[in-house]
């Protein structure tokens, strides 16, 4: 099934180049090959030169397949259900019918999972975005076309935040396989006529990037809303030109298209509308919500960075030069509606710029058509400024704590002050030392824990959580069931009844506090069990980490009482207050459970 869904994904790239009028040729499709394995050779040196291990986020996707080939173990109909029933979920199992498919011939490790994105997303992704790079120099009318796409493909293709997620186990930008498709058939379409097929690979490709992650939503209001003023702005010139019954027949197949649309999307993605309209992502994802819109904006900065500025500019200049506004335009007014609306709930993440690339991917062609059009003006400068800006992209460390889009070696150059424990952190984390150990600890809960018994681990850090020990050793996870979820986020984590199920309680010293300590939840859970635990637990083993942080393990010794549970509870008053379905609403049910 994979197989088929990857071949019939390539045909669909290939038709949407067709109906957008693009045709690739034996030059285009050379590069296309050559970074192809320009590609393969850096996934496999970034992926074998790091020990990163997956847990939250990190890990999803690798588990769903997992899931994924349980359920078609069982049967192709088991499998579907499977997919079918997470249409509602924030992570679905859309991904998961591509990417089996090569993954079933890997080890199945969490680094196999990421390299095997090469085949089951890169080449698509790549077909497409040649074909925009194409499309967009036929609309910015560029002669010198070879020098302009190398620069133009070769710079949107090594954006450090295009392959981010991808390197940490996240197939997120498999969307923007859909995302592409849906800009290649719109930016030069104009509802002069209605083009049948056209309209349906529209709809095909906006159901496929809502599918793909939900948060893709808020390009595709920002773009549709982009699109939808320029289409506007076009009518109402092409009104002033005389010729008002073209421009309104086009603002009337437009309201056509978009309410048909609108409506057969509702009805397709009808569970998914639900979860959405009634459910308060800006609450429970408040303490995402870093700064609003003047902290995200000065991350955006930081993010694309210098380089990238000096283009972008240089194609705003361009552009004006040419009186061409309407590919900077609407690749701002995309930018900007998705980064005020996304802001609204909370701050992007790493994995989550990848709604804003489409946007800047226009941006930066623009700026390559201004660079090849004067090529030869000042061509060695030039030339050392595209390939020092490419070497640049491509060192850039893809890390979790990633914030700067900087190099490994800038990274090591450069240590201020304010800097030292957010660098020694991202080290930590990015290329674990402490493996050996985690999987010595995994190893002692595996042997140590009977039929049915759990433990619990409060820790729930970027340093340390219960996903290094659950896959600190994939594809093996022999403690799934066994080490739930900590509790950690407010308005995420339900309050942790699996605490007091738990015969051995797994904590730290100094307790790992690297993200929010104003907020998080952990610390201060993990502050009334040192109060408790020499009434309720004693010490039954120790793990030195090997970088100041020890782990001790403690088994319970008494039953729990309603007293023990009210006494934790009580720490979270403020929470309960807010979220009560999440707190005492868990805690009454679990106390009615077990008779107290």
């Amino acid at each position: 099934v994979s197989l088929w869904c990857n071949a019939a994904l390539f045909a669909l790239a290939l038709l949407v180049l067709r109906r957008a009028g693009m045709e690739l040729d034996l030059f285009h499709k050379a590069v296309l090959v050559g970074v192809w394995a320009v590609a393969a050779l850096y996934f496999f040196w970034a992926l074998g030169s790091r020990t990163f291990l997956y847990h939250w986020d990190y890990v999803n996707y690798i588990l769903k397949q997992y899931h994924a080939e349980a359920a078609f173990a069982q049967s192709t109909g088991a499998g579907f259900r499977f997919f079918l029933d997470s249409i509602t979920e924030d992570y679905t199992n859309f991904i998961t019918l591509f990417t089996e498919f090569p993954f079933c011939l890997s080890g199945k490790t969490g680094d196999d999972y990421a390299f095997c994105q090469l085949f089951s997303v890169l080449p698509s992704l790549l077909v497409l975005l040649a074909g925009l790079v194409c499309k967009a120099g036929q609309l910015l009318r560029v002669k010198n076309t070879r020098w302009y796409f190398l620069i133009g493909f070769s710079w949107c293709v090594t954006f450090p935040f295009l392959r981010m997620s991808a390197m940490l186990g996240q197939p997120d930008w498999f969307g923007l396989i859909f995302a592409f498709m849906l800009l290649l058939l719109t930016l030069d379409y104009r509802f002069d006529r209605i083009d049948l097929p056209r309209c349906l690979l529209i709809f095909a490709a906006t159901a496929g990037v809502i599918l793909t992650r939900r948060w893709y939503l808020y390009f595709v209001v920002g773009y549709c809303f982009a699109y939808v003023l320029l289409l506007v702005v076009s009518s109402v010139r092409l009104a002033k030109s005389g010729q008002q019954s073209r421009a309104v027949h086009r603002l009337v197949r437009l309201a056509v298209f978009g309410l048909c649309a609108a409506g057969a999307m509702v009805l397709l993605l009808l569970p998914m509308v639900r979860k959405i309209l009634g459910f308060d992502y800006a609450g429970r994802y408040s303490y995402y919500n870093f700064g609003g819109i003047t902290l995200e904006l000065a991350a955006q900065t930081l993010r694309i960075g210098l380089l990238n500025f000096i283009l972008i500019g240089l194609g705003l200049w361009f552009a004006a030069k040419r009186r061409l506004p309407a590919l900077p335009c609407l690749a701002g007014a995309e930018l900007l509606v998705s980064l005020v609306l996304f802001t609204r709930v909370q701050n992007t993440g790493s994995h989550q710029m990848l709604l804003y690339v489409p946007a800047y991917v226009i941006l930066f062609l623009c700026g390559a058509a201004g660079l090849a059009e004067s090529i030869e003006h000042f061509k060695i400068p030039k030339l050392c400024f595209w390939v020092f800006t490419l070497l640049f992209a491509v060192s850039v460390r893809c890390s979790p704590l990633t914030v700067m889009a900087l190099p490994e070696f800038v990274i090591h150059a450069f240590h201020p002050a304010d800097l030292a424990e957010y660098q020694r952190l991202d080290e930590l984390t990015y290329d674990r030392k402490d493996k050996p150990q985690i999987q010595a600890m995994a190893q002692w809960l595996v042997e140590h824990l009977g039929e049915g018994e759990v433990a619990y681990m409060i820790p729930d850090d970027m340093l340390y959580n219960p996903g290094h020990l659950r896959n600190c050793d994939l594809p093996n996870h022999a403690l799934d069931g066994k080490l739930p979820d900590s509790f950690s986020v407010p308005g995420t984590h339900y309050f942790p009844t699996g605490f007091f199920d738990a015969r051995y309680v797994v904590t730290a010293d100094p307790f790992p506090l690297s993200l929010a300590p104003d907020t998080e939840l952990g610390h201060r859970f993990n502050a009334v069990f040192l109060q408790l635990r020499e009434t309720t637990h004693q010490q039954v083993a120790t793990f030195d980490m090997g970088n100041g942080t020890v782990f001790t393990i403690w088994e319970r010794t008494t039953p729990v009482t309603r007293e023990e549970v009210e006494t934790y509870l009580h720490e979270f008053d403020a929470e309960n207050a807010k979220y009560p379905e999440m707190f005492s609403a868990v805690v009454e049910n679990w106390l009615a459970v077990h008779g107290l």
